[in-house]
């Protein structure tokens, strides 16, 4: 079995061997302490690289020495690795690019993406709005006459209000009515995160009374203004003494509301009155604890406002009415923060819980649609989509479609000074729509065109972008290759000498023994009773290999190497053969051991040992390889400018 699986071995040369020594260096810095040949490993590039490998910044000189020969294996190996072709091996090349590009979208996703949206909502997050809106339901397919309606018709509304006529008072006449109601109106005060984001982002950048222009979400396009700005209240944590709005018998919710208020007016401590009176069944066993509450929460708006009004001062509330019956509230806390660095990492909780904040490539996709500037060529696009929906192709595979010349050199998308051309979608698409026909063109093909060509470039720009991810990815192909090498030279059973092993099998056999061990088969069923009939069914002379036949809802398990140890297997010791265990539970199921032989020390064969002395030849074999290594790419090592240089560090610290 080899030490280390593929992906933790390069995670780990990640980690020991990301050599990034950018910063200016000192003359004691640039000692050379190791050779390869004519490359030179300095004593900054050797500090680096230790100091990745030990998470530590401060190191003694034992450990540079016993880092340094290692350091300079692996850079050998790195030598090796390029002289004998690792770095064009196809495979290891697309896993690679597969690598890149995934490490490209968290790259953006960290060092842009949430830094920048945590910024955004850092500020929005110290106010609250109050808004009233305008709303005209939109398909998010429409077409383009029902657009252009539905946004003439609200900067007609728009121009009215601007003319001192109260949004309100013309909101009925131009929003959507649905169910008899309007879909406009006036909205509950609202922080950031509590709607979708197209919305808040308009709404938040207006300043006191202001009238956005027409804007889209996903309910179709808005007008909205600003009616009101206040700071963000605090989150409270709330208690509550609940009556139901229907009445209790000849008592009416108010007056039972009252009685508990009165009560505690008169003195009677909050627990006895809630126990007397709550009707909340959930929050009643925690002393009517409902957790924190605030704009945002899942809570009707009538009733935040009415929390977030209370005096926190007070010992608890007079009855209030909410959607839900009647309340008495108590504020047991106020949010609030012991440090800047508290209160940011409380907010990019709230951020990342967001519906709009999600860790996944179409997130970034977006993201970079607007860092790069995309320019869709709309009139192209309909240009195109019409010449496709011609009558006469109705029933053309897509394969079979031909493009007039005029049509296929326009430009049709452009992203990041780069341009594509009808031909270059409609190329797209025969490549991925080989049986669709003409009929069957949807208007959303061009967007998944567009996500295409950015996860094509991605690589490309972050490379460009961030010269420090060049370092990160470099670092992975090194150890992939070096992976490779190692698996080659040192771990493959593929590439070993067979006859090396078969020396030293023979040369001490004697330590290659199967041991006293025991066959044995292990049954298991989800119940007991199902267990019972297979092993009735084995006591009655059949052979236990035949249970599963007799019974598929029983498991069936073999072995006599010996290799299981511990509970539950050391009950093998005490059993006869022809016998089964007493029940027991494993891997959730009830089961029973039923021990065929007990099976005498015996010598191993060459096959049946050879993983065993592979494993042991492992340290020899690499070894051997790498003292070829130190002498093809002659590997030197300088202890004593070593020592020289971290004496000298230490006299200047």
């Amino acid at each position: 079995m080899r030490p280390l699986t593929r992906l933790m071995y390069i995670c780990i040369l990640v980690v020991f061997y990301a050599t990034s020594v950018g910063h200016a260096q000192s003359k004691n810095d640039l000692t050379v302490v190791g050779k390869l040949g004519k490359q030179k490993v300095t004593y900054a590039e050797l500090k680096e690289n230790a100091r990745n490998g030990s998470f530590s910044t401060s190191l003694t000189l034992e450990e540079l020495e016993a880092f340094l020969p290692k350091y300079l294996d692996y850079k050998a190996k790195l030598l090796a690795a390029k002289d004998e072709g690792y770095y064009e091996d196809s495979a290891l090349v697309a896993e690679y690019q597969l690598y890149s590009k995934q490490a490209s979208y968290a790259f953006w996703m960290e060092k842009q993406i949430r830094p920048t949206l945590f910024d955004d909502y850092k500020e929005k997050a110290t106010k609250e709005i109050k808004s009233a809106h305008i709303l005209i339901a939109v398909s998010e397919d429409a077409s383009p006459e029902d657009t252009i309606a539905a946004i003439t018709k609200l900067n007609e509304a728009r121009q009215r209000i601007l003319d001192g006529i109260p949004l309100m008072a013309i909101e009925s006449t131009y929003s959507t009515m649905r169910n008899g109601r309007s879909m406009g109106g006036g909205l509950p005060w609202i922080s950031v995160g509590t709607t979708v984001k197209d919305f808040e982002d308009q709404v938040y950048s207006l300043s006191k009374g202001e009238l956005s222009k027409p804007f889209r979400t996903q309910f179709g396009y808005h007008i909205v203004q600003a009616q009101d700005i206040r700071e963000r209240t605090p989150a409270r944590m709330i208690s509550h003494i609940f009556i139901r709005p229907q009445a209790q018998g000849e008592t009416t919710p108010k007056q039972f509301v009252d009685s508990a208020y009165y009560e505690l007016n008169q003195g009677v401590g909050w627990t006895e009155v809630l126990n007397r009176y709550s009707q909340d069944d959930l929050s009643k066993p925690r002393d009517g604890d409902i957790g924190w509450v605030s704009y945002g929460k899942s809570y009707r708006p009538e009733f935040i406002d009415s929390v977030m009004n209370l005096d926190p001062s007070l010992p608890y509330s007079a009855p209030v009415q909410s959607p839900y019956g009647y309340h008495i509230f108590r504020v047991d806390s106020v949010q609030s923060y012991a440090s800047e660095k508290e209160k940011d990492e409380a907010l990019m909780k709230e951020l990342e819980n967001q519906s709009y904040f999600s860790r996944n490539n179409s997130m970034v996709v977006n993201w970079l649609r607007d860092h790069y500037s995309e320019s869709p060529q709309e009139d192209v696009l309909e240009e195109y989509q019409a010449y496709i929906k011609n009558d006469v192709m109705d029933s053309t595979l897509y394969p079979e479609i031909t493009l007039p010349s005029a049509l296929a050199g326009k430009t049709i998308y452009a992203i990041d000074d780069v341009s594509f051309t009808v031909e270059d979608y409609h190329q797209y698409l025969q490549r991925i729509k080989t049986r669709r026909t003409a009929r069957q063109y949807q208007v959303n093909w061009i967007a998944q065109y567009t996500e295409y060509l950015i996860d094509e470039r991605i690589t490309e720009w972050t490379l460009r972008d961030y010269p420090e991810f060049i370092n990160q990815t470099e670092t992975y192909r090194d150890g992939l290759v070096v992976f490779k090498i190692n698996d080659d030279n040192v771990w493959s059973s593929a590439t070993v000498d067979t006859a090396a092993l078969l020396r030293k099998f023979e040369s001490d056999r004697d330590q290659y023994q199967f041991s006293e061990r025991f066959h044995y088969h292990l049954l298991s069923a989800r119940y007991d009773t199902t267990l019972q009939k297979g092993i009735t069914f084995v006591l009655d002379g059949n052979p236990v290999d035949s249970v599963r036949v007799f019974n598929n809802k029983i498991a069936l398990a073999s072995d006599s190497t010996g290799v299981f140890k511990g509970e539950p297997f050391n009950k093998l010791e005490s059993m006869n053969p022809g016998t089964f265990s007493e029940p027991f539970e494993y891997s959730g199921r009830t089961s029973v051991f039923y021990l065929n032989a007990i099976l005498p020390s015996r010598p191993m064969t060459f096959e049946e040992a050879f993983n065993r002395i592979l494993s042991e030849y492992q340290p020899e074999r690499e070894e051997r390889w790498l003292k070829n290594l130190r002498k093809r790419y002659k590997v030197k090592t300088d202890v004593k400018k070593l020592r020289k240089a971290f004496k000298t560090d230490e006299q200047n610290s």
